[in-house]
């Protein structure tokens, strides 16, 4: 009845139990898709082929598929976390959740794929090359930068050497610092982020 005063719908189940095992396979099905489309884009990369355009024509079947884009990995309070619920929950249980840690593991490498590609578009020459990351918060949309994965982004191009500047027109500061205009100069720039009415 509460919460039928604040929403519009409500959706009652049997137990607190399955209304919380519901929320973990919700967000553990993105965290294993996003992995999943991580991963199918390397391999993609290493074969020259443009995933985007995969990931659209897979889309054009009208059933079966859901498309998730690839990114620099997965952020927010939902998704890196609550999954690994799901793990500790199977090992209490003597069980595992394999794909759940192996989808994990992909995520969690990503912000160092990204930079590392990004690096290797750079003339070698540079010693230090000027990176610009565009979008610190964890999705477009919104100015949160709870669990972003950008900063492993970031923290893996300084420790390779590279001068980092950010710029999000929805995040004002982040970790103490400010974002730079888009005309800062740089060598290389990750669209990390798509917020709205970024140029």
């Amino acid at each position: 009845a509460f919460y039928k005063s604040i929403c519009n719908a409500v959706v009652s189940v049997s137990t607190p139990e399955i209304a919380e095992a519901a929320k973990l396979l919700e967000n553990t099905f993105r965290l294993v898709n996003i992995a999943l489309i991580n991963e199918f884009t390397q391999l993609c990369s290493a074969s020259d082929i443009n995933v985007h355009e995969v990931i659209d024509a897979a889309a054009s079947k009208p059933y079966g598929f859901m498309p998730f884009r690839p990114g620099v990995g997965v952020g927010g309070h939902c998704i890196p976390v609550d999954p690994l619920y799901l793990t500790w929950w199977a090992r209490l249980h003597g069980g595992e959740a394999a794909i759940v840690e192996a989808a994990n593991l992909i995520n969690h490498e990503m912000p160092s794929y990204v930079a590392e590609r990004a690096l290797s578009l750079v003339n070698p020459d540079i010693k230090n090359p000027k990176v610009l990351i565009l979008g610190v918060a964890y999705k477009p949309g919104v100015g949160d930068v709870r669990e972003t994965p950008v900063a492993e982004l970031r923290d893996h191009l300084i420790t390779q050497g590279a001068v980092v500047a950010w710029h999000d027109p929805l995040v004002p500061i982040w970790e103490g610092s400010k974002p730079v205009d888009l005309g800062w100069e740089c060598d290389v720039a990750i669209l990390a982020t798509k917020q709205p009415g970024m140029d």
